[in-house]
């Protein structure tokens, strides 16, 4: 207890310095710990990136410039069904045709750092195939790279609203204090650190769209919403952000549909930029399965009658608050978002309505074994201004009650990082948690040999169907 109490001390003695300190900081603390994290767990020494859904993400690079077979016809190859089975995931059609089962957009931010894994490879004698230890490697640090550019990005919306003090500590916390960190390292490679990055960088374009209507803007508008909606198509709800900026009412909504006419040619540009980033994917659908609008996610579906929003926000298997309670500050901050910036606050208060609606109609719901709500880490950006918003809220109160919301974001960060330690040694159960094992989990590392009578296993197979997986 006297060890806790003094590390809240030196946080609040920290915390008073914050407003002296560059908001880089956070960038600085960011690269320098998942870095050093990144290289203690050497998941890239045992090949152990390029796994589950990661092996779809990437599958094109290697059956591109190493296979030059994007049919996956060499699967067929006996010898090679192991390979599909490790590395490749495609869904099989009824005729027997192989399609990759994810978009490309993934791959695409992969290329640069595959390349150089190829040279890498070449120059020292390493397997040049897409799946030895330097690709693996490229793979895990991909993550963090996209993110920290988001990050940059990210601190220049937040600036354009709040003073320093305020950015460090919701970035802090957003980072720490969430199921974030866990995809930058035990969970890197997937596609959500990547597209908070993404989200990051079309936010601030946005913004600045609004503020001053340029063609270069439109044309990066254009480009990062396809790449975002190209790595999960879901995410093209992020031009809704676009779209309903400003408006706060029907007159409002009216005045903008009319001044988005009245910038036709920018919109055009837009529209023919997300497009064109988009086409690859909609060439490849129609090349292998014969329709551009093919669902290469076979069998898979939402069922928009059955959300489980209560569940995907509360429940002990997967829900978002209780494994990531921080957040709680960030709705609560649309509140005051409202009153500090109406121009954001209805957009990004339905976007989010819909977004969390959507997300929980998905068949799996909780999106089958991770850390906490997964799919929400894309937004975080967006929820991200929202909780500067009460951060900045707290600053008016007195030094008794700002310690208070201060020492509990604290104890919420070591809560998060503590829990992500039991994610990765799956004291936490990756897809199975119940409040009993929860509780009996709680603040224990490692895990009880008789948690099996505490799990609640999914039956994945009545969850396709739409029928609740208990």
């Amino acid at each position: 207890m006297s060890t806790l109490i003094l590390k809240i001390k030196i946080l609040l003695g920290f915390l008073k310095k914050i407003k002296h300190l560059n908001t880089n900081w956070i960038i600085v603390i960011t690269l320098i710990s998942i870095t050093w994290v990144n290289f203690n767990i050497t998941r890239w020494q045992t090949g152990d990136i390029i796994n589950h859904d990661v092996n779809s993400y990437y599958s094109y690079l290697p059956a591109v410039f190493y296979e030059q077979d994007l049919t996956l016809s060499f699967l067929d190859d006996t010898l090679n069904q192991t390979n599909e089975n490790r590395y490749y995931w495609p869904s099989r059609l009824d005729n027997g045709v192989k399609v990759i089962k994810v978009n490309m957009g993934m791959a695409i931010t992969y290329l640069p750092f595959f390349g150089l894994a190829h040279v890498y490879s070449k120059v020292f004698h390493f397997e040049t195939n897409g799946f030895s230890e330097p690709y693996h490697f490229a793979i895990q640090f991909a993550s963090l790279f996209y993110f920290l550019i988001g990050l940059i990005f990210l601190i220049r919306t937040l600036k354009l609203f709040h003073n320093d003090q305020v950015i460090f500590i919701t970035l802090l916390s957003v980072i720490f204090g969430t199921n974030i960190i866990y995809y930058l390292t035990n969970g890197a490679g997937m596609a959500h650190a990547t597209d908070f990055g993404l989200i990051s960088i079309f936010l601030y374009f946005t913004i600045r769209w609004h503020q001053t209507q340029t063609f270069k803007l439109a044309i990066l508008i254009g480009i990062t919403g396809g790449l975002i909606t190209l790595i999960r198509p879901i995410n093209i709800l992020i031009f809704l952000i676009f779209i309903f900026y400003n408006v706060n009412s029907v007159k409002d909504l009216i005045e903008k549909i009319r001044f988005l006419f009245h910038q036709y040619q920018q919109m055009l540009l837009i529209a023919f930029f997300a497009f064109l980033i988009y086409l690859p994917q909609l060439i490849y659908l129609k090349w292998i399965s014969g329709s551009f609008f093919f669902n290469s996610y076979v069998g898979e579906r939402f069922y928009f009658n059955n959300p489980h929003f209560i569940d995907g926000l509360f429940s002990f298997r997967k829900g978002w608050l209780i494994y990531s309670p921080i957040m709680v500050f960030s709705l609560i901050g649309f509140y005051f978002l409202k009153k500090k910036n109406k121009a954001l606050f209805s957009s990004f208060l339905f976007f989010t309505l819909l977004y969390l609606y959507l997300v929980f109609s998905w068949w799996c719901w909780w999106y089958g074994g991770s850390f906490g709500q997964r799919a929400l880490i894309d937004i975080y950006p967006l929820l991200a201004l929202p909780f500067a918003a009460f951060i900045s809220h707290v600053q008016n109160y007195n030094t008794i009650k700002r310690k208070v919301v201060y020492t509990v974001l604290f104890l919420l960060i070591l809560l998060n990082i503590f829990q992500t330690m039991q994610a990765k040694w799956n004291t936490i159960h990756y897809d199975s948690m119940t409040k009993e094992a929860y509780f009996d989990a709680f603040l224990r590392l490692t895990k009880n040999p008789e948690r099996e009578k505490f799990l609640k296993h999914p039956d994945y197979k009545k969850a396709l169907e739409g029928i609740d997986e208990y």
